[in-house]
């Protein structure tokens, strides 16, 4: 019978956790392994190695279950529909990928290193007769290819968190929607969270969405009269805020506000035009090394549109989560 932990804060208390239970199973464990070591060594022992890296992995993240009503609260956090692909990253039983087809009709896949978790998701998939819309593999998470997913949950530690989070980054799409239970990505801050409450115990619950990376200089021409005005962007950017500069013609513009959310991407300022102030807006989606949407200027008193289309120098992409240096619009 797998051991419960009702409140895992951070990594510390989580290993303390875990030792103190584990000597309940200390007899069954080692009642196992010596049936495991004797069949291994009955097969020339090939399958040993494979067996010892499968046990020092599972000791890497506890196998505990996410309460029913966290669950529900991961999954209404997300904004799931039947349209999304969840992928759901130490499965456990399986109850999040479950559910998720059960109450959204929505397509899961559930990974795990440990077959036994896999074997019982299997079949509890079966008991709720959603086999037909959920997938769940024995892997290591750090091998997995994710890269479909539009909808990820997480019930790890704060230091695989962290370990997988340059995964996360590079592998999802800009839009994806990560969700984790109690641990966080240190200074990657949620977009959201909300606490539930099982049993008197509080249960955090976190909200990303993944941004698209517009780092480095962009540039795009714009019409002005019968001259094309050549037009500058020089970005940085901490996971999803972005910050930096606009020009015109070399000259600067007052930058009032960048938003990004997923690959939609704002910004709202003010350019000097014949010695007046005018404001523009600038919104369009990230695709790769472009940004395709629309400029709109007052003009008149009237909103002026021309088609935005800006192209990045891709030798200027800067990853994600690298922390702002000395120098940086980040730090004050």
């Amino acid at each position: 019978m797998p051991f419960f932990i009702y409140d895992l804060k951070n990594d510390f208390s989580s290993r303390l956790f875990i030792l103190a239970n584990s000597f309940r199973e200390r007899g069954k464990i080692m009642i196992k392994k010596t049936v495991l070591a004797a069949f291994c060594f009955s097969l020339f022992l090939a399958p040993a190695y494979q067996a010892a890296q499968y046990q020092e992995k599972h000791l890497d993240v506890p196998y505990v279950p996410t309460k029913y009503p966290v669950v529900d609260e991961m999954l209404r956090i997300s904004g799931i529909t039947k349209d999304d692909l969840l992928y759901d990253l130490g499965c456990g039983d399986g109850r999040i990928v479950i559910g998720a087809a059960q109450k959204y009709g929505a397509r899961g896949i559930g990974i795990d290193i440990d077959p036994d978790r896999i074997a019982e998701s299997k079949a509890n998939a079966a008991k709720a007769k959603v086999e037909d819309k959920v997938q769940f593999i024995q892997q290591d998470l750090f091998l997995a290819d994710f890269h479909q997913a539009s909808v990820m949950t997480l019930y790890l530690l704060t230091s695989v968190n962290l370990k997988l989070r340059p995964k996360l980054l590079r592998e999802l799409s800009p839009g994806t929607r990560l969700v984790s239970h109690n641990f966080g990505m240190d200074t990657w801050k949620p977009d959201q969270s909300t606490v539930v409450m099982v049993d008197d115990v509080s249960h955090d619950v976190y909200l990303w969405i993944v941004p698209s990376n517009v780092t480095g200089s962009w540039k795009w021409t714009m019409p002005s009269g019968k001259a094309a005005v050549n037009c500058e962007m020089v970005l940085e950017q901490h996971f999803q805020w972005p910050a930096g500069t606009v020009a015109f013609n070399g000259v600067s513009a007052t930058v009032k506000e960048m938003a990004l959310k997923g690959s939609q991407f704002r910004i709202t300022l003010e350019r000097a035009v014949d010695g007046k102030l005018v404001p523009m807006t600038l919104e369009g989606k990230v695709s790769g090394h472009n940004i395709t949407g629309t400029i709109k200027a007052k003009v008149g008193g009237k909103d002026e549109p021309w088609e935005w289309k800006a192209t990045r120098n891709p030798t200027t992409e800067k990853p994600l989560d690298v922390e702002p240096g000395k120098g940086s619009l980040f730090i004050n």
